[in-house]
């Protein structure tokens, strides 16, 4: 049977009413977890707000500092996405001051509710179309960047015994799209805080390093504008960084670098039907018997997002109006992600994750150049 006094639901409504979740595994995030009190079906109750908004409005501070911050940044030849910059912001806070209890509830709503929601949107920023324009070749090449690097990434760390969850959110955010990557895999695996920070932290590292490198390589060894593109958009981590490295060799190298990078986003979606497997066969081998696998309500989300976008059933300014409350709702989550983690966690791990990161940058880095020389 499944209690919800939250919002007033007896057992026995839950049964008469809807008897499909008396199937459902439902998991009450933890900022939630203890929120109490009877309203009516349908009414958020006022102590929920009045426990959640002082963190929200901390995250949200903090997230829009970062949207401020971004463009004087550039136009200071820093480049970094909005939601580099809150994570950041967000990590130096933490170590200047803990978190108070007050905002701790609302932080954490931030980390769990507030980035599915953003991941759903995210669904929005693919552009199947675009990305089918890549053709087949060009597909199955991002196709070979996104496994290989997963699988060596993830292999790599536990050789270097790090943990499964911290392997997975390393190869997910290398193979990807960098710290939304790490994001949405740990919504799939609800790993523990130090090893999401430390993914952030390493991802947005060697991503900068890609950035600034690649640009000078891609001038030495002379490559076109496809094939420095495909290179770029293949292995470079953060979409913005990704952008970064494209355009800073012209106009027709930053187009096919966005177009690369849109394909590889667009593997969130795989990224997680595959932990979720992996998460139904750790509760399998751990004595729970076989389980389903559960498929996280917001990668159906992403899905469908991006498949309603695709058929052009979303009005153009609609869609820009939700892009960008994908975009600051993301913000948000780096900034709670940040304000939540220490760094002095992070630098107790070694050199160990430090060198499965270097490892796996250099691996996709040398895979996605060999396809560019092949495929561009």
């Amino acid at each position: 049977m499944i209690t919800c006094k939250t919002f007033g639901w007896t057992n026995e409504l839950l049964a008469a009413k809807l008897p499909r979740l008396m199937t459902t595994v439902v998991r009450v995030d933890p900022a939630c977890a203890q929120l109490s009190g009877d309203s009516p079906l349908g009414v958020v109750p006022v102590g929920v707000v009045r426990r959640l908004l002082p963190g929200l409005l901390l995250a949200g501070g903090v997230a829009i500092v970062a949207q401020l911050l971004t463009p004087l940044l550039a136009a200071a030849g820093v480049v970094a996405g909005s939601m580099v910059v809150a994570l950041l912001l967000g990590l130096v806070l933490a170590q200047l001051r803990p978190m108070p209890a007050w905002a701790s509830p609302g932080v954490d709503f931030a980390c769990r509710p507030v980035l599915r929601f953003a991941i759903v949107l995210l669904g929005l920023r693919i552009g199947l179309p675009q990305v089918a324009a890549v053709g087949a070749s060009g597909l199955l090449a991002v196709l070979a960047i996104v496994v290989t690097t997963l699988l060596f990434g993830y292999w790599i760390s536990r050789r270097l015994g790090l943990s499964s969850n911290l392997a997975w959110l390393l190869a997910s955010g290398h193979a990807i799209c960098g710290a939304a990557a790490v994001a949405a895999a740990d919504s799939v695996l609800k790993a523990k805080d130090r090893e999401v920070t430390q993914a952030l932290t390493l991802v947005t590292l060697f991503g900068t390093v890609s950035m600034l490198l690649l640009p000078m390589l891609g001038s030495w060894l002379d490559l076109d504008a496809a094939g420095y593109g495909f290179w770029v958009g293949g292995s470079v981590h953060e979409v913005a960084q990704a952008l970064a490295a494209g355009y800073a060799r012209g106009e027709e190298c930053g187009q096919a670098a966005s177009l690369i990078k849109l394909v590889r986003v667009a593997h969130l979606l795989p990224l997680g039907l595959v932990l979720a497997v992996v998460v139904a066969r750790r509760a399998s081998a751990s004595g729970g018997g076989r389980r389903r696998i559960l498929v996280p309500w917001f990668v159906i989300g992403f899905a469908l997002v991006a498949g309603i976008d695709a058929v052009g059933a979303v009005p153009p300014g609609v869609a820009d109006a939700l892009r960008q409350v994908c975009s600051f709702a993301m913000t948000i989550a780096m900034a709670a992600l940040g304000l939540k983690s220490s760094l002095r966690e992070v630098a107790s791990a070694g050199a160990r994750p430090l060198l499965a990161a270097a490892a796996t940058t250099t691996v996709i880095g040398a895979v996605a150049f060999l396809l560019a020389t092949q495929c561009a």
